[in-house]
């Protein structure tokens, strides 16, 4: 009889545990949610500004520059007037190719690079492969601005001093893309490569036809980060490209924002707004294969 009272008992404590649980833990993820909104606010109020002032006149953004208020910061008659001089006075479209093209050549090379040699360190065996690997990765640590004469002095000879092969050419491998995409291949269990090596297959057409269908979201992920990182580059354009014609945007928003001339003011958030719209749509896109990306490559 004891037995079951005692029995009685514990189930009946069972459902109080449990929803006590809950309720202790919501104050911790209400807490947690508050800290996330107001680390989206912090990282998303200046896009927002800077997309609301590129639809004032220059009167406007004068006139609501001082003194401050909420609705100073909204546009009192939206226009398109900052777009339309940023492509017709400042060649926008044409620093908006130049910066598409380096970005894109980039990219391509650093899969290219980072997938044959991520899949080298990760299947293939070598003498000394985990010491070239472990110096691999060691070069991620050093600031551009350590090699940034160096590597200007190589560049200027082999004459390429203004072109458009400087602006991605030095950085056709990256450390981080060879260490992800060398992760990744590791996921894939080594007994696909057996059966494909009894079937014939050879080490190009495992590499093609195996592993690469294999780290698609780790190649988004590449991608994506890869692009963001080249389409913000600044300090190398700055210094390699002396012909404003081949100049990419970031620098030629840079020299709006060095001018005294309050009038540029509204074509300078107009393309701060303008070059900020591929990098949101691309982590839009790709977020999802972005998080897969990282879960199959082991990081966290």
């Amino acid at each position: 009889m004891a037995e079951n009272v005692n029995a009685e008992v514990q189930l009946a404590a069972i459902p109080a545990a449990a929803t006590s649980t809950p309720t202790a833990r919501d104050p911790v993820k209400l807490i947690g949610t508050l800290s996330l909104l107001v680390i989206a606010f912090v990282f998303a109020f200046p896009v927002v500004w800077a997309a609301l002032t590129s639809f004032k006149s220059t009167a406007s953004v004068i006139a609501t520059r001082y003194p401050l208020s909420l609705w100073s910061f909204f546009p009192p008659e939206p226009t398109l007037e900052n777009y339309a001089a940023l492509f017709t006075d400042m060649n926008f479209g044409r620093h908006l190719f130049n910066t598409a093209l380096a970005s894109g050549g980039q990219v391509i090379l650093v899969v290219i690079t980072s997938t044959l040699a991520g899949y080298a360190f990760a299947r293939l065996r070598f003498p000394g492969r985990e010491v070239l690997f472990a110096l691999t990765l060691l070069t991620a640590f050093i600031p551009l601005e350590v090699i940034l004469v160096p590597l200007y002095q190589v560049v200027s000879a082999m004459g390429l001093t203004s072109t458009y092969p400087a602006l991605f050419l030095p950085f056709a491998a990256q450390p981080f893309g060879i260490y992800l995409m060398r992760q990744s291949f590791m996921q894939i269990p080594t007994e696909l490569d057996d059966a494909a090596r009894v079937d014939g297959a050879g080490t190009w057409r495992i590499f093609w036809r195996i592993a690469m269908p294999n780290v698609k979201p780790a190649l988004a992920t590449l991608v994506l980060i890869q692009f963001i990182w080249s389409w913000n580059a600044y300090l190398w354009p700055l210094v390699i490209m002396q012909d404003p014609n081949k100049q990419i945007v970031q620098v030629m928003l840079a020299g709006l924002k060095g001018s005294p001339n309050y009038s540029l003011d509204g074509p300078l958030f107009a393309g701060l707004t303008f070059v900020t719209v591929p990098l949101i749509v691309m982590a839009i896109v790709l977020q999802r294969h972005y998080v897969r990306g990282l879960m199959t490559s082991g990081i966290r």
